[in-house]
């Protein structure tokens, strides 16, 4: 991978209003009317009004999102046609996205979009390598978009489209985006009967799109366009189907719990929740946090994961109540030397964290009052209040989660783990290795000097509302502190990052403690659970594993999640997914001990 965690931004010509144009160029729609000729290249010619109305879940894929006015008018065809339990999955990728203020403007051209337009522009994604998922219509509609190269965007993806845009700049003007290793990709995710639908009708898209498997046929174009492509996929195809998700259980009260029953509600799925104490009784319950990503100076497969994962747990909190946007400074200190920082300021240019002094600024960040998320997430949706002290499968294939009495607290098909180390119930064969690790914070009174912005060096300082400040956190190993203790050690970190601030910490006004769920190396877990041996189990998933970074990462990764159980496309690339899976401890274990009989 490159040195880069981000793409570079599409330059735009608008030196014809209302047209805008790439570099290349090519221009982004027509300019004698791009959403007709949206409708009749790809809805029509991918026959979606029928696909539509037959209703399920509908996936599309695409090449070339742009502006994205094919989604908003798949979207909209969507609402028009579709049965109201019918959800649409987009699927799209782009090698130099727009910039937000170029997309509004791009947009502004369809009036009759206008609604949708302003929903996707509000939401645009950043410019990060990966994909990015947005959800729309109150989760009737999804779209992912992935920014990186055709190829190597099309490798990290897995579904079964029912339907494909393939709207790249011209053949002549970008002809990676029309070689044989991307027919044969798109091939690779398409089902039979799975239609297409493109302005192109070149030599070399005619020929190698029946190579991989597609029968293509010429049909009269739009506009001053004499003829288009129509193709329908023939070959065969191991893509996934969707699957319906059953009953689905969920043991756990934090913020991963509660994302999962979020991305559950979005399909229309009531989970059974067990957490003894109710929501917030663990390590989501704290006073409040410092809402930030996880950095590295690598664009590695975990890094573009959990940064996808912040990205849309910042756009999911955007005017939710308990959320409180704001820069955040990043200064130095121990491994986060200013070199390293600096590196990074390189590596997400155009992301929002930017080089300030020694450190950076982290300009999409924020902090948040966890029981008001918690609260806003989980909706109406009630918790069973009793410790699940053990899980055993059922003779029908499902689970059956018991209390300390044997009683019965749910049946489920699905049986998904989001809970702490201290409440993993017995019975269980998983191949886990969790630890905790406890940590507190304090909310002191201050009269100190002025607090700008929130400010991370390891621990971190939050001036808050009325005054006070919020300082966190320890990171004891062993032996949890006392409450006093702990306050001792935060004024003393507050002390060695700045004498001034650490003198104006007054009393202690709040004190929180617990205990966080981390994993060997400090990644989540999200996906199937396995035994020792990397068995699959079926039915049983995990997402836990969030050590401090539950409130950034979990969102998406319950979307994940939650997408292997209902048989949808996930949100993160393939690799991705591996890397946060729980079966990599498994892997690594058995390919340790087949070094070791070598």
């Amino acid at each position: 991978m490159s040195d880069s965690l981000v793409r570079p931004f599409a330059s735009v010509d608008w030196s014809e209003p209302g047209t805008p144009r790439a570099a290349g160029g090519d221009v982004y729609f027509s300019a004698e009317d791009g959403l007709a000729e949206t409708r009749a290249v790809f809805l029509e010619g991918c026959r979606l009004e029928t696909r539509f109305a037959a209703g399920g879940t509908i996936v599309i894929g695409e090449l070339g999102f742009g502006t994205g006015l094919n989604f908003l008018a798949a979207w909209q065809l969507f609402d028009e046609v579709a049965p109201a339990s019918a959800r649409l999955h987009f699927i799209s990728l782009e090698g130099f996205p727009l910039s937000q203020n170029d997309a509004r403007r791009a947009l502004s051209a369809f009036p009759a979009l206008s609604g949708k337009a302003g929903a996707l522009a509000d939401q645009w994604p950043s410019p990060l390598k990966g994909p990015h998922r947005r959800v729309f219509a109150g989760g009737r509609v999804a779209l992912t978009v992935f920014h990186d190269t055709v190829e190597a965007a099309l490798a990290q993806m897995d579904f079964a489209a029912d339907a494909w845009f393939l709207d790249g700049f011209a053949p002549s003007l970008n002809g990676a985006m029309w070689s044989d290793e991307v027919f044969g990709q798109i091939a690779r995710l398409s089902k039979p009967g799975t239609r297409l639908g493109t302005f192109t009708v070149a030599g070399a898209v005619r020929r190698g799109l029946p190579e991989a498997g597609f029968a293509v046929e010429k049909v009269p174009g739009f506009g001053r366009k004499r003829e288009r492509l129509e193709g329908v996929f023939e070959g065969a195809s191991a893509a996934p189907l969707p699957a319906l998700p059953g009953r689905v259980a969920i043991i756990g009260g934090g913020i991963a719990a509660v994302s999962l029953v979020y991305a559950l509600g979005l399909r229309g799925v009531t989970p059974v929740v067990i957490a003894q104490g109710g929501w917030g009784a663990g390590a989501s319950g704290g006073l409040a946090a410092l809402f930030t990503p996880r950095l590295e100076a690598a664009d590695r497969p975990h890094v573009r994961a959990t940064l996808s994962a912040f990205d849309y747990a910042r756009a999911l909190y955007e005017g939710v109540d308990g959320f409180c946007a704001s820069s955040v400074l990043r200064a130095p200190s121990g491994n986060d030397g200013a070199g390293r920082l600096a590196r990074i300021a390189a590596m997400m240019e155009g992301a929002g964290i930017t080089a300030k002094d020694d450190g950076l600024l982290l300009e999409c960040a924020g902090w948040i009052e966890p029981a008001r998320i918690l609260k806003t997430l989980a909706g109406d949706v009630p918790v069973v209040d009793a410790r699940a002290a053990r899980v055993e499968q059922a003779g029908s294939g499902g689970w059956q989660v018991l209390d300390g009495q044997g009683r019965v607290l749910a049946e489920a098909d699905q049986l998904i783990l989001a809970s702490g180390a201290e409440a993993l119930p017995e019975g269980l064969e998983i191949c886990l290795p969790i630890e905790g690790l406890p940590g507190q914070t304090a909310r002191f009174a201050y009269d100190g000097p002025p607090i700008s912005l929130p400010m991370a060096w390891g621990h971190y300082l939050a001036p808050l509302p009325g005054g006070s400040v919020l300082a966190g956190a320890t990171h004891e190993r062993v032996e949890r502190l006392t409450p006093e203790q702990a306050a001792e050690d935060l004024r003393a970190a507050m002390n060695a990052f700045d004498p001034r601030m650490g003198a104006g910490l007054g009393p202690v006004l709040e004190h929180w403690g617990a205990v966080r769920c981390v994993l060997p190396d400090r990644l989540p877990a999200a996906g199937q659970a396995v035994r020792a041996d990397g068995s699959a189990i079926a039915g049983l998933y995990v997402l836990t594993g969030f050590g401090a970074r539950g409130f950034a990462h979990a969102p998406l990764l319950a979307e994940h999640v939650v997408s292997r159980v209902c048989g949808e496309p996930s949100p993160l690339e393939r690799s991705g997914a591996a890397s946060l899976d729980p079966a990599r401890f498994a892997l690594r274990a058995l390919r340790r001990q087949g070094k070791s009989a070598l």
